[in-house]
């Protein structure tokens, strides 16, 4: 056969195809006719090279229409040596490829022939062809592409989920959609999905049909999750168990070492709380190995010695929450204990940081003093221990106005001795080790009141133009920088604004810009590089720094920000309005001056953030007003949504799904453009039509949405289910949301690598169950007065419960490298005060023996982390005293007060200590005479704060000066008016003096 009568055969029977689907008839016709021929394969291959052009048509559209039934035929057919039976075989399987069936409509099948089968899947998706997208993975499976289309799909499944999940469930096409997910479920989180939208009570959970290409420890992690959300605890027990059996016996086989970190029987314990069971096996396992390091290669010792940290490191965990104090002591020994022999880096950290969030403080400095004295520092610092702090970067707190300047010196001739070819070589960006030493010198300085030390390294440093990386072509990195990054975790953005300025426009650093743009979020650069330019170019007699720091001001949006700059935001305000901003590219500038790019136009929604910071709801309405004009569907939504219309058109719900419509309206433009990231405006869609069935009473509609809303919420994506978590909740639907929570906390604990993931997520369901249990908002109240909000019972176990998974959390990140390090003293003392707060919450008049002793173990370990526990004191001390623990509650405050009365005599000039202790002491309604003189100390070294002098006014309130401390709260509201506690003070004040 000639190529060219191939060609015109191929036209042929596109044409025959094409003509048969305007002919439905005609076509049904043809596929329904029994064949004249013997119904054997050979006979009806043999049919696609018949002498009559209709018989071989009419086959070839038989075997295309009826895929059940043909497709072993077409496979045989595909291997034929004659070129016109291969050809018309490889024609109905490409159709099939690409789910072009009977029924596909013609305008649909002429773009599903121009696409790739990934393509096509995705168009098909798009449409709601679910059974025809089933086909055309099927098809996939086994050929070389499968790998890649699968990839494409669970990516555009992940991104797009919730919009097929309702094109199914308004199609009644649910089963369709189930059965491509067998197929498309390339990870356990789309095998999540898919068990969400299967599962029944009392049923067992099966893996997809995707699975088969999956490691083993996929399969048994998804069956594990599956089994965990149905609670079949055993279940998921003896899966875990027989895992790590075979995975152990695999690599017993192979002599090689498990590429696990953790068994998977290890995390079904740890999620389902069986603390004991880990805590006997973690020390059996760690005193075996440590036998083992006393043999074999000087690398099999290492290992052992390494692997025993690991199991004395997780059997702390699991004895500390267990209460098996035996075997905590056992662990904490075991990991403080030093030795000649060493351990690897990581193993290292993990020993000094589990030490460390179990309270044992001291001997976690001692272990990273070695490692590294200034991480060892920062530690020293964040826990009140401030001379050991300065000690360790080989300072002294005596000698901090004698030879500060020196040091500073010193630094400053170590960074400019580096040599040039340093300099201008190689990727590390790091200034020299006194450099670093004097930043958390600065730091330290401003956590003990030492301003004056702290502002003299920062401008010194920022002054000296020293180079830390010098790249040609590439902005410079200056020890200025360093000195705003690390300002950036204080609260002193005044000094950076200053420090950050420019001499002049041109000199302008985008990485300062950067830096700055940290401690102004969500205001990112681009916005600060425009309100720099905008206030440049209207207030040209001003200096430029004196522009930059007013931008950077507006950028913050502080209380005292807003007051300050209403002018500028209604300049802002009017300058978008009236479309002056479009033109701003087109403005002709001085070489010294801020000039505009594209990429410096700040989008639409750096705008509105800024303008809702400002309490300027009126001008994010006409940002959001011009986005929907333009065709923007998010601001179509929000402008619905939006509870600050003023217009008197409320929306309706065909407005809502007058938006779906567009989501769905056009299946094949997914072909121009790249995964499309619009599938959660349609999820709010629904939702905002929820909540209208329910407002409007119309129970059978609300139904048919809560319904749609629960398979939408079935999403693989975590990050967008934890968005719809939100929404649900917002929108009242506490269960859903719960549902989507725990989901979302499990298929997360089984990850195979630790991360910071669960924490992330175990941080954000916190805040979802405190946001839950909290029957009301919370009125400002009198702070003098305040008291432990009570809670029922049931609030108390869900609260409860978060905070063990926050634990659970963070137990999992001490192997993260990259947390910081101060965090591992910061979340453990929240996590303790949490678990004692929700204790003392309780409606009851007095403790039980069992919640006395751990009240007194939690306040125990509390002071052991921050001997100046400020936080605990204020609210917690007097609870205790109500429930009848009058004299732990009297001795931790003593000691409270005096590591604070310590600390101050070290650190005079720290107001902050000064005035906090003081109010501890007053809230607890004691000390009052050292309250007294540390308060008065506080208001000496900063005399204009209203917060100091309302604590010294409670003190002589209590001590029956109530006439000075009248005096001092309207002082206090002079100076400080938006503080409303002064104004209930003044009336509690009154109201004593009259009852006197």
């Amino acid at each position: 056969m000639t190529t060219t009568l191939r060609n015109n055969l191929s036209f042929a029977i596109v044409a025959a195809c094409l003509f048969s689907s305007m002919l439905p008839a005609r076509l049904a016709w043809s596929v329904d006719q029994e064949p004249t021929a013997p119904d054997t394969s050979t006979n009806q291959i043999e049919l696609l090279a018949a002498s009559e052009f209709d018989d071989r048509v009419q086959t070839t559209l038989q075997w295309w229409s009826d895929r059940d039934r043909w497709r072993s035929d077409v496979i045989q057919a595909i291997r034929h040596q004659d070129p016109e039976i291969s050809d018309r075989a490889r024609w109905v399987q490409s159709r099939w490829q690409r789910g072009i069936l009977a029924d596909t409509p013609a305008e649909l099948a002429e773009t599903l022939e121009k696409a790739s089968p990934a393509e096509a899947i995705e168009v098909l998706l798009e449409a709601g062809r679910f059974r025809a997208a089933t086909v055309a993975m099927e098809e996939a499976n086994g050929t070389i592409e499968y790998e890649a289309i699968l990839a494409r799909v669970s990516l555009v499944v992940e991104s797009r989920y919730p919009i097929y999940a309702r094109l199914a469930v308004l199609q009644n096409s649910l089963p369709d959609f189930v059965g491509f997910l067998d197929l498309a479920a390339a990870n356990k989180k789309m095998a999540l999905c898919r068990d969400d939208l299967l599962r029944r009570q009392g049923d067992s959970p099966s893996l997809p049909t995707a699975s088969q290409t999956w490691r083993e420890d996929q399969r048994a992690e998804a069956l594990c999750v599956m089994h965990l959300l149905r609670g079949n605890q055993d279940a998921a027990t003896e899966i875990a168990k027989l895992h790590d059996q075979l995975a152990q016996q695999r690599a017993t086989e192979t002599e090689e070492e498990s590429s696990t970190r953790h068994s998977l029987n290890r995390v079904v314990r740890m999620v389902t709380s069986d603390w004991n069971a880990i805590a006997d096996e973690s020390a059996e396992e760690a005193k075996r190995l440590q036998q083992s390091a006393e043999e074999g290669t000087p690398a099999d010792k290492l290992h052992a010695r390494d692997e025993a940290i690991r199991h004395w490191s997780d059997t702390l965990i699991a004895a500390t929450r267990s209460g098996n104090s035996s075997l905590r002591q056992q662990a904490i020994d075991a990991l403080k204990q030093s030795s000649d022999a060493s351990l690897s880096p990581s193993y290292e950290t993990l020993r000094w940081r589990t030490l460390l969030i179990h309270g044992e403080v001291d001997s976690a400095i001692d272990i990273l003093e070695k490692e590294s004295p200034r991480e060892a520092s920062a530690i020293a610092v964040k826990t009140s221990r401030h001379v050991r702090g300065l000690q360790l970067l080989g300072f002294d707190a005596e000698q901090l106005d004698t030879h500060l300047e020196q040091w500073i010196d010193e630094a400053i001739d170590q960074q400019r001795s580096v040599p040039e070819k340093d300099l201008t070589s190689g990727s590390g960006v790091t200034p020299t080790d006194k450099v670093l030493d004097c930043l958390t010198l600065m730091r330290t300085a401003i956590d003990v009141g030492r301003q004056d030390v702290a502002y003299r390294i920062a401008t010194q440093l920022s002054d000296s133009r020293m180079y830390v990386k010098a790249s040609p072509g590439r902005e410079s990195v200056l020890t200025q920088h360093f000195v705003l990054a690390t300002l950036a975790a204080t609260s002193k953005t005044d000094w950076i604004f200053k420090l950050a300025a420019p001499e002049k426009p041109s000199l302008l650093s985008r990485l300062s810009l950067r830096l700055v743009s940290r401690v102004v979020e969500p205001t990112n650069e681009e916005l600060l590089y425009y309100l720099n330019w905008f206030v440049y170019h209207h207030r040209p007699e001003w200096t430029t720094e004196q522009c930059f720091i007013t931008a950077c001001e507006i950028a913050r949006a502080e209380p005292k920000d807003v007051r300050n700059h209403r002018e500028w935001i209604d300049q802002l305000g009017e300058h978008l309005r009236s479309g002056e901003a479009e033109s701003d590219l087109d403005r002709r500038t001085k070489v010294d001056e801020y000039t505009l790019s594209d990429s410096d136009v700040p989008p639409s929604q750096q705008w509105e953030s800024l303008f809702e910071a400002h309490g300027r709801p009126d001008i994010v309405r006409a940002i959001v007003r011009g986005q929907a004009d333009k065709g923007d569907l998010p601001a179509r939504l929000k402008l619905l949504t939006d509870h600050h219309r003023k217009d008197g058109n409320n929306p309706t719900p065909e407005d809502f799904e007058s938006i779906w419509q567009e989501l769905t309206s056009e299946p094949q433009a997914v072909l121009n453009s790249g995964l499309r990231d619009d599938a959660m405006i349609g999820f709010e869609v629904v939702l905002q039509q929820f909540l209208f069935a329910e407002r409007d009473g119309d129970q059978r509609r609300a139904d048919q949405l809560r319904s749609q809303l629960k398979v939408m919420a079935a999403s693989p994506s975590t990050d967008m289910r934890q968005e719809m978590a939100d929404s649900l909740a917002g929108a009242g639907m506490w269960d859903l949301a719960e549902d989507l929570y725990q989901s979302l906390l499990l298929v997360t604990a089984f990850e195979s690598d630790e991360t910071l993931a669960l924490m992330d997520i175990a941080r954000a369901y916190n805040r979802f169950v405190i946001r839950r249990t909290t029957a009301t908002s919370a009125d400002e109240g009198n702070a003098a007065e305040a008291e432990l909000e009570r809670l029922p019972t049931d609030a108390i176990e869900k609260r409860l419960q978060a905070i063990r998974w926050y634990d659970l959390g963070f137990a999992g990140t001490l192997a993260a490298s990259d947390y910081q390090e101060v965090n591992y003293v910061l979340l453990p003392q929240l996590i303790l005060r949490n678990k004692l707060k929700l204790i003392l919450q309780a409606d009851q008049p007095q403790l039980t023996l069992d919640e006395q002793r751990e009240v007194e173990r939690i306040f125990e370990l509390l002071l052991r982390f921050e001997p100046i526990d400020i936080h605990s004191a204020e609210l917690m001390l007097p609870r205790i005293k109500q429930l009848g623990m009058t004299e732990l509650a009297d001795d931790w405050l003593n000691r409270i007060v005096d590591a604070g009365q310590k600390h101050l005599r070290e650190f005079p000039l720290d107001a902050t200590a000064a005035n906090n202790v003081a109010w501890c002491a007053v809230r607890n309604h004691s000390r009052l005479d050292d309250a007294l003189e540390m308060s008065r100390q506080s208001v000496a070294i900063e005399p204009e704060s209203a917060v100091y002098r309302d604590t010294l006014a409670e003190i002589l309130a209590q001590k029956g000066e109530i006439d000075q401390a009248l005096q001092l709260e309207r002082t206090g509201i002079l100076d400080d008016p938006g503080q409303w506690h002064l104004h209930l003070q003044i009336d509690r004040f009154e109201s004593m003096k009259q009852d006197q």
